[in-house]
């Protein structure tokens, strides 16, 4: 089923969900075959997902490689997003958005990418050790420039936030938000509703648990991104987490649809969310996450799922 939530903006119009990039990379979440890879984001493409999430540190490069490769003779139809500010090319992965290492970085994401412009460039991760401004000061150079269409951060706090938007004008915050994380809820979706700053969630699926596929608490090597980026799979949170997903199958059931949808449909409808990630490396995965999204929750069906996702908040 083709996905028709699309916003409007001057800029052009964005998906209501985002094909996100980093298991294509090929490290953290173990292989990855670039051949589906491609036909995933050809999928994507194809089914009215316009807009493509990257970055230089997704396998050092590999994933803007492949997206590069998949959107040639498509660029003027992608919303190309990726980001600056994590050292791949000393393997220490360092955080750093100082001018002179966004300058490169942006030259080697140019190349990769396999185009002239990127339309959203987003910091990755807050630098301490450079001054917002002279990242900002940069990046508003490379607009002028021609090289980056919008600036949009990712993973910054409310301070950090604010910090930014007096710098320059920020398109996006990208953050992590779904059901099982729901710390912005607080404050950091209010910033961005109050300033007109797109929210984009990522890790909207959970790293797969709101899908369903794991029944029992999963085990993953050290380098897997499961092990050490997300939280709820760790023995405290995981009995919780099993009666929400309890929760999401009763509820997919009764709309004889599938558990992920209504994940990302709860998502969806939440106040200030523009658009959500959702990673993929397969054709299969694609279109299992797009397919009926977003389906009708009532007040009832939400309040459900805010229970159990609120408990495992608490834990």
């Amino acid at each position: 089923m083709r996905n028709e939530a699309m916003h409007e903006k001057s800029d052009g119009t964005i998906s209501r969900m985002i094909l996100g990039t980093w298991a294509m990379g090929g490290n953290h979440w173990g292989f990855c075959d670039d051949v589906e890879a491609l036909r995933a984001i050809d999928t994507a493409l194809d089914n009215g997902i316009n807009a493509i999430d990257t970055a230089p540190v997704y396998g050092d490069g590999h994933a803007e490689e492949l997206v590069g490769k998949a959107i040639q003779g498509k660029r003027d139809k992608v919303f190309l997003a990726t980001k600056c500010g994590l050292d791949i090319y000393s393997r220490k992965y360092e955080r750093n958005l100082s001018p002179s290492y966004i300058e490169r970085d942006l030259s080697q994401s140019l190349k990769r990418l396999k185009t002239d412009y990127i339309d959203l460039y987003q910091c990755h991760w807050p630098d301490p050790q450079t001054p917002v401004e002279e990242t900002m000061a940069a990046l508003l150079r490379f607009r002028e420039e021609g090289k980056i269409r919008l600036i949009g951060v990712s993973n910054f706090n409310d301070d950090e936030l604010r910090e930014a938007m007096r710098c320059a004008p920020l398109f996006s915050l990208q953050s992590h938000y779904s059901l099982l994380e729901r710390s912005v809820e607080q404050s950091t979706l209010p910033i961005c509703r109050e300033n007109d700053i797109n929210f984009f969630s990522y890790g909207s699926l959970g790293a797969g648990v709101l899908t369903g596929k794991y029944r029992e608490q999963p085990r993953f090597s050290r380098g897997d991104a499961r092990s050490f980026f997300y939280r709820f799979f760790k023995p405290r949170y995981w009995p919780k987490v099993r009666l929400l997903v309890d929760g999401l199958e009763e509820t997919a059931r009764s709309k004889g649809t599938r558990p992920g949808v209504i994940a990302l449909s709860w998502l969806i409808k939440q106040p200030g969310v523009r658009s959500v990630i959702v990673g993929a490396r397969s054709s299969e995965q694609v279109l299992d996450n797009i397919a009926d999204v977003p389906v009708e929750l009532n007040a009832r069906e939400m309040e459900l799922l805010d229970h159990l996702s609120g408990a495992i908040y608490s834990c």
